[in-house]
C-alpha cells in the first residue's frame, strides 16, 4: 500500500507564493524526501507554462518516482498568446512530449481570476486538447467558474481522457465529468469544514474514478491550512475520503493508485 500525489508543483522556489520559504537551500529535495517518508511513492509534477519545462525535466530526471506533464495553465494564456505564435506553442510542447511526460496539463479555463481573457484561454485549451488527442495522452484539467464552457470544449474531443484536477464543482458537474470518462481528483479542500458540497461529491463518485492530490504548494489540508502544502500531506486527503466513504485508508490508497496508473498509463514504463 502506498499513496500517489496525482497533481503537485514541486518547483516551489519559483512559484513565489507568500507561504513558500524562499531561503531554504534544496527545498525541493526536502519536500520529496518527506513525501517518500510518508509513503507517498509517486508524484506527478505538473507543468503550467513553457518556461518551466526544463525545471520539471530536471526534477523528474533526478527522481525515478516523479513523472511530469507539459502544458500551459489558463492563467498563463494571455502571456503565451501575446508572446508565442500558435505553431511555436505546438512545436515546443510537441518536442517535449518525451521521457516521463505522461500527460498534457495543466490546461483548462479559469474565469474566477481572469474572466477578461476568455478568448485566449479557450484558444489555448483547444490547442492543447488537440495535442493530447494527437499524442494519445491524458489531460489534467483546471476549471474554475467556467464549468459550462469546459464541458462544451470537452465534448469536442471525445477521444481524449483525463482528470478534473482539484475538483470544486457540484455533483451535477461531477456527473458530466464522469460521463466523459474522466476521473475526479480530490485535494485538501475536502478537509475544510465548509466544503460540504465537495464532501458530498466524494461520496458520490465511484471509487474506481477517484484520484487524490495536493496541488502543492497550495491548498494545504487541515491541520496545515494556510501553510505551505506538500505531497506528504496527500495522506490527509486520503484519510478524509476514507472517513466520508466509511472505508479504510488502505482501500483509498490502493484504489487511487490503481486509478492513477490506469489513466496515466505511460507512467508504468518507469516503475521498477
Amino acid at each position: 500500500m502506498f499513496f500517489i500525489d496525482s497533481h503537485c508543483h514541486l518547483d516551489v522556489t519559483h512559484i513565489g507564493a507568500p507561504f513558500v520559504p524562499q531561503d531554504i537551500e534544496n527545498l525541493t529535495e526536502l519536500i520529496v524526501q518527506r513525501a517518500f517518508e510518508a509513503n507517498v511513492k509517486y508524484m506527478l509534477n505538473i507543468g503550467t507554462k513553457l518556461s518551466d519545462i526544463e525545471r520539471l525535466r530536471d526534477i523528474s530526471d533526478r527522481y525515478e518516482n516523479i513523472f511530469r506533464t507539459v502544458g500551459i495553465h489558463p492563467l498563463e494564456a494571455k502571456y503565451h498568446t501575446d508572446n508565442y505564435k500558435d505553431d511555436e506553442i505546438l512545436r515546443i510542447i510537441n518536442e517535449n512530449c518525451v521521457k516521463k511526460v505522461v500527460g498534457i496539463g495543466e490546461i483548462g479555463l479559469d474565469y474566477h481570476y481572469d474572466e477578461e481573457h476568455k478568448t485566449e484561454q479557450q484558444k489555448l485549451f483547444h490547442l492543447q486538447m488537440e495535442l493530447a488527442q494527437q499524442h494519445n495522452l491524458p489531460v489534467s484539467i483546471h476549471s474554475r467558474d467556467a464549468f459550462d464552457d469546459t464541458v462544451e470544449i470537452l465534448t469536442t474531443y471525445p477521444k481524449v481522457k483525463g482528470v478534473m484536477h482539484c475538483f470544486s464543482g457540484s455533483r451535477e458537474f461531477a456527473k458530466q465529468v464522469l460521463d466523459f470518462g474522466y476521473y475526479v481528483s480530490i485535494s485538501g479542500i475536502v478537509t475544510y469544514k465548509k466544503a460540504t458540497e465537495l464532501q458530498d461529491v466524494v461520496k458520490y463518485v465511484p471509487l474506481d474514478r477517484l484520484l487524490i492530490e495536493t496541488d502543492s504548494p497550495f491548498l494545504a489540508p487541515v491541520p496545515h491550512r494556510g501553510k505551505m502544502n506538500e505531497p506528504a500531506f496527500v495522506t490527509l486527503v486520503a484519510e478524509k475520503i476514507a472517513e466520508l466513504r466509511e472505508t479504510t485508508v488502505d482501500a483509498i490508497a490502493t484504489a487511487t493508485s490503481e486509478n492513477f496508473f490506469n489513466l496515466f498509463s505511460l507512467a508504468q514504463n518507469f516503475v521498477k
